[in-house]
């Protein structure tokens, strides 16, 4: 489902969805109206689902439809989401069904401590507030608490009959990595220590290469390239030598080469530039233009492993469609809105929530 924007909290919409608003409040300016009396619209193996459940979730969904678009876009959106709506409100029933018939429902217990987690990460200091949070989102603690209840149920239930079943094997990752190099490709970066030797129309250019050398001189005998830096360098930019992560491309070319031509440790030669001499000193280089498998193996398992899972709960999902008994009792837009928005002054042909 077309979830609402960020909101105040966006922990909570991970959980839950907001409630229809009271058929008696009036409506702001191009805003949807006009809520249906409530009946059921759909029937999942002989179990009601009402109007006013697909509204709940609708609501939040048509506001955002009608804030962010108008006119045709407005009513395909509208369209589309209506469609959703009933098929995903159908198949978590579907789910929840299987999930109560199995057993897994979760205790009063387990329910508070997800709600408690839920309040916390909300910022909500008791009860008392976390409510009042609820309420200008126009929730309920009761809504939650179905919701959440529903939720964890549900998955559980796709732990069991799907998560369980996808075993991802090395050959697979490799295969995967082989194939998608695309979306591994990188700019090149290298992370050096870097200082400026400076040289202008006060310094004599000579001087200043010649304490560029010493500098280098005891560097190269041992001493830490940040404590000589500090006493020699001459460097506007920082403190000492700056840490710095570059990639290809944004320095100089005569220190480009060195970054990404000396070995992790390696210090440069004095680099002449326009500003005056540098010196860096490499500390790590990543020049592969592909990041190699080492380093994204756990991005292409998680990858893998969600298309797996995606592929594997759409066919679960047909399975229990196909064998359930499911009946929708709706006319089209009788959910969500007006396939013809008003305009002109018009009033709309369909129904809004």
């Amino acid at each position: 489902m077309t979830r609402p924007g960020r909101g105040v909290w966006p922990a909570l919409w991970l959980l839950v969805v907001a409630a229809p608003v009271s058929a008696q409040t009036a409506p702001k300016a191009d805003e949807p109206r006009g809520m249906v009396l409530d009946r059921v619209v759909a029937s999942v193996n002989d179990e009601a689902v009402t109007l006013s459940e697909i509204q709940e979730e609708g609501q939040p969904v048509i506001r955002k439809i009608f804030q962010d678009f108008v006119g045709a876009e407005r009513d395909r959106r509208v369209d589309e989401a209506e469609q959703r709506l009933v098929k995903d409100l159908i198949d978590r029933r579907l789910l929840y069904q299987v999930a109560k018939k199995e057993g897994m429902l979760p205790s009063k217990a387990e329910v508070d401590a997800a709600l408690e987690e839920l309040r916390r990460n909300n910022n909500a200091a008791d009860e008392a507030q976390f409510r009042a949070l609820l309420k200008a989102e126009g929730l309920t603690m009761e809504q939650v608490r179905r919701t959440v209840s529903e939720r964890i149920a549900i998955g559980r239930l796709l732990a069991r009959q799907i998560r369980s079943a996808i075993i991802l094997s090395e050959d697979d990752i490799a295969k995967y990595y082989q194939s998608h190099q695309d979306k591994f490709r990188r700019v090149p970066e290298a992370e050096i220590h870097h200082v400026l030797f400076a040289v202008g129309p006060d310094k004599d250019e000579a001087q200043v290469r010649r304490r560029v050398e010493e500098a280098l001189t005891k560097i190269r005998a041992g001493a830490d390239f940040v404590e000589t830096a500090k006493q020699y360098a001459d460097n506007p930019f920082g403190s000492g030598a700056d840490l710095l992560t570059v990639h290809r491309g944004e320095l100089a070319p005569e220190i480009e080469a060195a970054a990404f031509n000396l070995p992790p440790g390696g210090v440069s030669e004095p680099l002449r530039t326009t500003v005056g001499f540098h010196l860096i000193k490499v500390e790590k280089v990543r020049a592969e233009p592909v990041a190699p498998l080492s380093e994204v193996r756990d991005a292409i398992r998680e990858q893998i492993f969600q298309e797996k899972y995606e592929a594997k709960r759409k066919d679960y999902l047909a399975s229990l469609r196909a064998n359930a008994s499911i009946q929708v009792f709706l006319k089209e837009g009788e959910i969500l809105g007006a396939s013809q928005t008003a305009r002109d002054d018009q009033p709309s042909s369909r129904r809004l929530p």
